[in-house]
């Protein structure tokens, strides 16, 4: 009996050198990947024949995570059910990434990898999140373009601060997308610089190409070789909640003189695979740099095409160095977001060439709609929406002087965010006196404070510092000597009030 037992533990013990039991690891520990592989629960995964890019997307508890839109910038796929993806990798692919799905962890550095050499698997892993985060802030900035180390530092210290400031604030979940331009024409040393500084808060940063960000004098994938190193791809896409963002390349390029906007039509067809997995009951939110508008060009209608009817639609650019809300009617009726620069006028001085402040927008995203946005000024409270001047005030300096050319009983009021549902009230001694109205049509199509610092007294070119103004407005006052307040309702019922008059140029180029 004693010798049946010990040659019975002797087989156990040999049976467990030969065939270990796996152990569970922490819960931090990268599993290694499970080996099922196209209808089977063992061995290696073998790709279909033909396809040699391909990997598995796991969560940190190990499993498989299915659904997910995988891409080579040209196609799209999904994982199945044990997480896997495979495709045919595309001549010309640079990147393989996936689209954050909702309910994980957003990054914007961790989304993608580099294509390398003969490697054909890439693998991924997604961090859970304990909700789906349908209810969160979305912060917009617009071409920092920075040229010199001095304007990098006015980034640092000025800029992201109140960035910071602002993420440190937010009750909800945010992230933020910068549109483009991140530095000047010529300077891509100052990259990874400004890499550094967009990461530098809790918040993850997804970053567009501007026509800035990419080398003249240079060719092919050279093009843009340092902004792909610092920032990844040029088109992806990632979904919080009910949202489905999409980043896109929209500039043609051949050299800093002769670009223009449009898609070509390999970007329009990822596009459309990446749509094609995105069902019509969500929000989109495309963010590019050169504004679309109603122009001719290239893929525009066909890309716009393919973001009807969803639930929303989001338009967001930047480029112009102003800000405008702009609405167009064809193919449909929509809506793009034109968001004043980071930089204002190119870093000379505190505001864009029509006014609006240095900057960057909030957006609070609820479900599939936007149930609030506001312009934020760089140091200055949020509540900062409107500047008034006198509409016979003057200003200049040792290269001209710009008014508006009215009278004394006139009021101009700049107010930066201004939409078509929005309202533009004066009150003169504490009474409702009547509305604003557009200075566009009928008054003039400047800002003339703004030309005053810029042309009168940096000797700014004309051409470059005069850009139109679509939300200046002018009112006659029933009493010149009356105590004025100009009130601003905007589309989500919040109330901007100013009552100062800015008469003087100071703060211009010296915050207060």
């Amino acid at each position: 009996m004693k010798n049946k037992i010990k040659n019975i533990f002797l087989l156990s013990l040999l049976v467990m050198i030969t065939f270990p039991v796996a152990s569970c690891g922490s819960p931090g520990d990268t599993p290694s990947p499970a080996p099922p592989d196209n209808g089977g629960n063992s061995g290696t995964f073998k790709p279909n024949a033909g396809n040699d890019l391909y990997g598995q997307i796991i969560d940190d508890r190990g499993a498989g995570v299915a659904d997910v839109v995988v891409s080579d910038g040209f196609q799209s796929v999904v994982t199945n059910d044990k997480g896997w993806y495979q495709m045919k990798r595309r001549s010309g692919a640079l990147y393989v990434s996936y689209s954050i799905p909702k309910g994980y962890k957003a990054s914007s550095t961790a989304f993608y990898k580099s294509l390398t050499g003969n490697e054909k698997q890439y693998d991924f892993k997604l961090t859970r999140l304990s909700g789906d985060e349908n209810h969160f802030n979305l912060l917009v900035m617009a071409d920092p373009q920075v040229k010199s180390n001095s304007d990098v530092e006015r980034f640092r210290t000025e800029t992201m601060p109140d960035v910071k400031q602002t993420v440190d604030g937010s009750k909800l979940p945010i992230y933020g997308l910068c549109l483009g331009d991140i530095v000047d024409e010529g300077h891509p040393e100052l990259t990874n610089s400004m890499r550094v500084l967009l990461q530098s808060t809790s918040m993850p940063f997804f970053v567009t190409i501007g026509n800035h960000d990419k080398e003249s004098g240079k060719s092919g994938n050279d093009v843009t070789k340092t902004f792909r190193e610092n920032f990844g791809p040029l088109n992806y896409s990632f979904n919080r909640g009910n949202v489905h963002f999409i980043c896109l390349d929209n500039i043609l390029y051949n050299t800093s003189k002769d670009y223009k906007g449009g898609i070509t039509d390999e970007v329009l067809a990822w596009m459309k695979s990446d749509l094609q997995y995105v069902s019509k009951d969500k929000m989109i939110v495309v963010y590019y740099h050169i504004p679309w508008r109603q122009t001719n060009n290239k893929n525009r209608t066909q890309m716009m095409q393919l973001l009807e009817g969803y639930a929303n639609l989001l338009m967001l650019s930047g480029h112009t160095h102003y800000q405008e809300n702009f609405h167009g009617t064809k193919p449909y009726n929509f809506a793009e977001r034109i968001h004043g620069a980071a930089c204002g006028a190119w870093w000379h001085s505190n505001i864009c060439g029509e006014g609006t402040p240095n900057g960057y927008q909030v957006y609070e995203i609820d479900g599939n709609k936007i149930v609030n946005n506001y312009y934020k000024s760089t140091r200055f409270d949020k509540s900062f929406q409107i500047r008034l001047h006198h509409g016979d005030g003057t200003w200049g300096g040792d290269h001209g002087t710009y008014g508006y050319e009215l009278k004394r009983d006139y009021i101009v009021a700049n107010v930066w965010n201004y939409d078509t549902n929005w309202k533009i009230q004066v009150y003169e001694d504490g009474f409702y006196s009547g509305d604003m109205t557009l200075s566009y049509a009928d008054y003039f199509k400047t800002d003339a404070w703004a030309q005053a610092y810029h042309i009168g007294v940096v000797g700014r070119n004309p051409a470059t510092y005069s850009q139109t103004s679509t939300h200046d407005f002018v009112y006659k006052l029933k009493n010149p000597e009356a105590k004025v307040r100009v009130v601003a309702i905007d589309n989500y019922g919040n109330q901007y009030e100013q009552t100062v008059f800015t008469d003087d140029l100071e703060s211009a180029h010296i915050y207060k």
